[in-house]
C-alpha cells in the first residue's frame, strides 16, 4: 500500500460520497483507501453512520480522512509505515459499538480504536479495548470514561462532562440568572450532564435554584409538553442536555413556542447541530468545544487541509479525531514501536499544541487538560450555518477536577 492509496477518493464529491471505499466482504467496515498492506498501522474508527448521531458521524469521517492524509502524506506515516483506516457504524448502540470494536481488532487487526459519540457506547468500547489490550481514544463526555470506569488503554482529548460543567456553570449563574430548569435526554450522557452541572453549581458557592428537572427518551421528537411547562415557570434559563436530532427538534420547537427563557447547551457548539437547527439556535449559549476562528498554528494547519479536501472547515468531531490520532502517532514515534504498553507510557503526561491551545494528557486518569470556553450562537455569516462567538475563557486548572476527585482507580494493564 502506498501513502496515496490510503486516501484515494477522500474528498467529498458532488454526489455526497463520504470518501470511504467498500471493505472486504465480511470485514464489518469500510476502508479509507482502496489498497491494503500487511505492514500498515491500522486505525479502527467507530463512527455513528446511522441513527440520531449520523450527522456527527459524517463530520467524524471527514476528520478521519483529513488526519490520515496529514499523517501519510505530510508526516510519512507512523514509524515509516503507512496508516490505513477502517470505518464501522456503531449505530449509536452500545452492543453494536462493542461488536464493531471487536471486529476491528479481530478481523481488521487494527492497532488503535478511535471514536463513538454516545457515552454508553464509549463505556462499552472502553471495556472491550481494555480486555483486548488495544488503545482507545474516546469521543464522549461522561465522567465515568476517565473516572470510575477509567482504563489504562482509554484516553480522551474531548472535554469531560465535569470540565464542560465547570466551564459553563458559574458564567451562566452570573449572566443568565439563578433559576434554572434542567432538561436532559434519559441516557448516560444526559444523566452525566445533570449530575455534573448540579455539582458545579454547588462548587461555585453562588445562589442557585433548580426549578425542575425533566427527561425525555433518546430519539424523542415532541417537546411541546415540556416547553409549555418551562414557558410558564419561574426559570431564567434552561440547561439543554442532549445532542443530535433531539437538540435540533428541541431548539426548533422552542423557537415556535417563543420561549422567553435563555438556553444554555453543552452541544450547540457542534457545527452539524447548528446546521440542522439553523436560526432556531441563534441567541442560545453553549460551552465551546471547537471554534475554527481560534488563532493557532495547529488550527491553521487543520483548517487548511480540511478545507482543501472537503471544501468546509472542520468541526469538533474532526478536531478531536485530529488530536487523538496525531498524539497516537507522536507517542508511537517516541516509543519506537506500536506495542500498547509502550504507547501508553509515551502518552501519559504528553504535552502538545492542539487547534484550540495547549493540552496535557494527564497520567492519573488519561483525561486531557485544556482551557474551557463559553460562547453565544450568532447569525449566519461566512458559512451556511449559524456561527459562534467566544464570550469567556477559563484556565484548564479551573475547569478540571483534581485526580483525587475523579473516582479513577487505574486498573493494571
Amino acid at each position: 500500500m502506498t501513502s496515496a492509496s490510503v486516501l484515494a477518493g477522500c474528498a467529498d464529491d458532488e454526489n455526497g460520497d463520504n470518501g470511504t471505499n467498500g471493505g472486504d466482504e465480511g470485514s464489518g467496515a469500510d476502508t479509507i483507501g482502496a489498497d491494503t498492506d500487511d505492514d500498515a498501522v491500522g486505525i479502527g474508527f467507530l463512527i455513528p453512520q446511522t441513527g440520531v448521531f449520523a450527522a456527527q458521524g459524517e463530520a467524524m469521517e471527514r476528520g478521519a480522512e483529513t488526519t490520515l492524509h496529514h499523517i501519510n502524506e505530510e508526516l510519512g506515516g507512523i514509524l515509516d509505515r503507512d496508516v490505513e483506516g477502517f470505518i464501522a457504524d456503531t449505530e449509536g448502540d452500545p452492543g453494536q459499538g462493542r461488536d464493531m470494536a471487536r471486529r476491528h481488532v479481530e478481523t481488521n487487526e487494527v492497532d488503535v480504536l478511535i471514536g463513538a459519540v454516545s457515552g454508553a457506547v464509549n463505556l462499552s468500547i472502553a471495556d472491550y479495548a481494555h480486555d483486548a489490550g488495544v488503545p482507545y481514544f474516546a469521543y464522549g463526555g461522561p465522567e465515568e470514561v476517565t473516572g470510575s470506569e477509567c482504563r489504562p488503554t482509554t484516553f480522551r482529548y474531548q472535554y469531560s462532562d465535569s470540565q464542560i460543567a465547570r466551564t459553563g456553570a458559574q458564567w451562566a449563574l452570573e449572566n443568565l440568572g439563578e433559576n434554572v430548569w434542567i432538561h436532559i435526554a434519559d441516557y448516560a450522557f444526559g444523566q452525566s450532564i445533570s449530575r455534573e452541572w448540579q455539582q458545579a453549581f454547588e462548587d461555585t458557592e453562588l445562589d442557585y435554584n433548580i426549578v425542575n428537572e425533566t427527561q425525555t427518551p433518546l430519539g424523542h421528537d415532541d417537546f411541546s409538553a415540556t416547553l409549555s411547562e418551562i414557558q410558564t415557570s419561574d426559570a431564567d434559563w434552561v440547561l439543554q442536555g442532549f445532542s443530535g436530532s433531539d437538540a435540533v427538534n428541541f431548539l426548533s420547537q422552542a423557537e415556535q413556542f417563543g420561549l422567553e427563557q435563555d438556553i444554555m447547551s453543552t452541544t450547540n457548539t457542534y457545527q452539524p447541530l447548528r446546521e440542522g437547527a439553523g436560526n432556531s439556535a441563534v441567541g442560545t449559549y453553549t460551552t465551546v468545544r471547537y471554534e475554527p476562528s481560534y488563532e493557532s498554528e495547529e488550527n491553521e494547519r487543520l483548517i487548511s487541509l480540511h478545507e482543501e479536501l472537503h471544501g468546509r472547515p472542520p468541526t469538533d468531531f474532526g478536531q478531536v479525531i485530529w488530536s487523538s490520532l496525531n498524539r497516537y502517532a507522536e507517542a508511537a514515534e517516541s516509543a519506537g514501536e506500536i506495542d500498547t504498553s509502550s504507547v501508553i507510557d509515551a502518552l501519559e503526561g504528553l504535552e502538545s499544541e492542539e487547534p484550540m491551545g495547549s493540552a496535557t494528557m494527564r497520567e492519573c486518569d488519561h483525561q486531557a487538560l485544556r482551557d474551557g470556553y463559553v460562547g453565544r450562537i450568532t447569525e449566519t455569516d461566512e458559512h451556511d450555518w449559524p456561527g459562534q462567538e467566544i464570550v469567556a475563557q477559563l484556565p484548564a486548572a479551573d475547569v478540571t477536577r483534581d485526580c483525587a476527585e475523579t473516582g479513577c482507580e487505574m486498573p493494571d494493564r
